[in-house]
This record gives structure tokens, sequence and C-alpha cells, in this order.
């Protein structure tokens, strides 16, 4: 496991942000029991008993955005069976996505880190495909588009394409930023992270 201490970074968060803003934590901090899962920091808990999977997406320097994976295995032991499936409107409430800007500009220079969380409720993640429905397969792994997506990375093209802005827009009304000091504000908590 690369970082053996996200799962007590997430609870810092919480403590120093959701329950200042009123959400009590009602099931704590678990680690994502499938291994390759880790690299997306993978976990899940539950505020006010909504059952919450949280992820930080991958900055990729060749495309705009930030990637994640979000599956799980089938419940079955048969080896066969054992690809990765999307999740379910029954799995969770809201996905969380942590994500963080390039910390480097396309001539090397250094510029301050921007950082945020998607919070994204279930309804939508199931209208946009992402979770599966009876009318959709859903997905096992997704782009976000912060506010600062603006071109294809440090090393692309710099063009970021009608598509990537497209899924900018449904998805910019579900983003909050966070501080320097990792906090997020409980009045932009609230607008975003309401049930």
């Amino acid at each position: 496991m690369k970082n053996s201490s996200y799962p007590q970074k997430l609870q810092v968060l919480l403590v120093n942000s959701f329950v200042p803003a009123g959400y009590t934590i009602t099931r704590s901090v678990e680690p994502d029991p499938i291994p390759e899962s880790a690299k997306y920091d993978a976990l899940s808990f539950a505020l006010n008993e909504r059952n919450i999977i949280y992820r930080k997406a991958k900055v990729t320097p060749d495309r705009p955005g930030a990637f994640l994976a979000i599956w799980q295995r089938p419940m079955t032991q048969e080896a066969h069976d054992n690809k990765p499936i999307p999740f379910r409107p029954d799995d969770l409430d809201y996905l969380f996505v942590q994500v963080a800007s390039h910390s480097e500009l396309s001539d090397n220079s250094k510029r301050d880190i921007q950082h945020g969380m998607f919070i994204f409720p279930v309804s939508l993640l199931v209208e946009k495909g992402v979770v599966s429905s009876p009318a959709k397969k859903g997905k096992t792994g997704f782009r976000v588009f912060p506010p600062w997506s603006q071109n294809r990375g440090i090393s692309g093209t710099k063009v970021f394409s009608e598509s990537g802005k497209k899924t900018q827009r449904w998805q910019s009304p579900y983003f909050v930023e966070m501080g320097n000091e990792g906090c997020i504000d409980s009045d932009a908590l609230i607008k975003v992270f309401n049930f």
C-alpha cells in the first residue's frame, strides 16, 4: 500500500470540515478491501447514515482533469466472475472525489496546487451513466474536471475538448474548494452536500 495514512487524513478532513457543518460520522472510515483500489485511496464511511464511497482522482500530465477508478468485485467466488463491475445505486448514497491541480506548468515552473472535492449524489451518477441502472451499464472509471481544468495537461496539445467541457459543466455544481490547510468552508459544503 503506497500510503497507509490516507484513511487517517480523510478522518481528519471529516472531523475538521463536516462535523462543524453539522454532519455526524455514523460509520467510521474503512479502506476498500480490493487491493488495487488503494491506488485511488479508496475508502468508505457514512455521514448521517448516508453511505459514502471516497476516491482520490489522479492527475495525468497529458489529459485534462483527473481520472479515478470506481468499481467493485462481484459477490460470487467463481474465478471467471472476478471481472470488475460498476457500482449499483444501492451500494452508495454519495461519491466523494478529492482532486488536486498540476504542480508544474508547461515550462517546468512551479505553481500553487489547488485542491477540491466533488460530492456527487447517487441519483446524478445514475443519470450520467456512472452507476449502473436498468437503462445504463455503468462505468468502472471516469474523469473529473475541476474548475481549473482548461487544457490537455502539462505535456498535451493544450486543447480542452467539447466533450470534456460538457462533462465539466454537469460536474461543477457538485464541486467545493479545499483550503491549503485541507478544510472546506461550511457554507459551501452545505450548499453541495444537503440531504
